[in-house]
């Protein structure tokens, strides 16, 4: 039996400024921290000012195939739902995940640009 044929998708790595300021300006204001302490307001009010930044490290990451294993720490939180009658089933939790704000900016990045891929080549249906 013959090898099934390789098919390699790229993902384009030139992430634009504009697109990291648009990642940024939809991060939700009021939430609990990230493990590294940064606010989403403070990041929404930079945003402008730090995407060139933020736009060059994930540049290198999709080059060069790298994510920090920084971003990877999840610490999660359960907390009891008010009003509910028995604590004994799962609805009754809320569960809070603390991640670091910037991993969590670069993830949409990576998200969208697979979604935007995924469409390209029609994966999706």
């Amino acid at each position: 039996m013959g090898k099934a044929p390789v098919t390699c998708l790229r993902v384009n790595s030139n992430i634009i400024t504009k697109e990291m300021t648009r990642t940024i300006s939809r991060l939700l204001n009021n939430i609990v921290l990230g493990l590294d302490g940064i606010l989403n307001k403070a990041l929404k009010t930079c945003g402008l000012l730090i995407a060139p930044w933020l736009a060059d490290i994930a540049r290198v990451y999709f080059i060069i195939g790298y994510y920090l294993r920084l971003g990877r720490a999840i610490i999660t939180f359960i907390l009891y739902k008010e009003g509910k009658v028995d604590y004994l089933f799962l609805g009754s939790y809320r569960p809070i995940a603390l991640e670091n704000t910037l991993s969590k900016i670069l993830e949409r990045v990576i998200a969208d640009r697979i979604v935007d891929t995924a469409k390209e080549y029609a994966l999706l249906l």
